[in-house]
């Protein structure tokens, strides 16, 4: 098995060094890889630490719309926003949401957000992990949001009620090689689940672009239906 596009990749437009590759360094190793897609979504612009500025974001999508003639498949300008808020709000304006082409959205700490309090999350982890479910119920009422990302690795949800309404919204969930960001034993609920899958690297260098062999390892152990995975090449054993 191998991925046919990866959609969740990092340049040096997340700052401070965060991603360590220009957009065409990157894209250049898409091409080498023979990627049939590829999309850069660098992090939102809340992101204290690694936020893309938000007047880089034209500047951004110019970049890669003038390498499209020089990719043999289809390139993609994304951004991988911050969720803040509990009502699903995330650090993205409507404005700058139309000017993507595809809107990924997850937590990340490092962001200043009324989502997680510090001393609820460990004195009541029941209750937090009910915010956190809420916020991303809101999250996907809110946005046309393509893809989850990294869904339960720094703030555990009811995964069941989660998947349920990105089934509803079309909204894939992300199986991330970066974090693996689910557990064997949470396997049999994505199988139950009638949502979709993508995989991706969340590769900060052009070194790690496609580079997804834990994941596959995941989805082989565990048995993920490959027709739910709407990014892998099938033919592949």
């Amino acid at each position: 098995m191998k991925i046919t596009g990866d959609y969740h990749t990092h340049t040096k437009y997340s700052k401070n060094n965060h991603g360590k590759n220009t957009i065409a360094e990157m894209v250049a190793e898409a091409k080498k890889k023979g990627l049939e897609a590829y999309g850069i979504s660098d992090h939102g612009p809340r992101h204290f630490l690694y936020g893309i500025k938000r007047k880089n974001l034209q500047k951004a999508r110019k970049e890669i719309d003038a390498l499209k003639s020089e990719f043999d498949g289809r390139l993609y300008f994304s951004v991988e926003a911050n969720l803040i808020g509990k009502d699903g709000k995330i650090d993205l304006t409507d404005e700058e949401i139309k000017g993507l082409d595809h809107l990924l959205v997850g937590y990340h700490r490092g962001t200043i957000n009324n989502i997680v309090n510090p001393f609820r999350k460990l004195f009541n982890p029941e209750k937090q992990k009910q915010i956190n479910t809420q916020a991303y119920l809101n999250l996907l009422d809110r946005y046309p949001v393509t893809v989850i990302t990294h869904l339960n690795t720094y703030i555990k949800v009811d995964l069941e009620k989660v998947l349920k309404k990105a089934e509803e919204k079309g909204t894939l969930i992300e199986i991330n090689s970066k974090h693996v960001n689910f557990e064997d034993s949470e396997a049999p609920v994505l199988i139950a689940s009638g949502c979709k899958f993508i995989i991706s690297s969340d590769a900060h260098r052009k070194e790690n672009i496609a580079n997804v062999t834990k994941v596959l390892d995941f989805v082989k152990r565990n048995k993920i239906p490959l027709d739910r995975i709407v990014n892998i090449d099938k033919l592949y054993k």
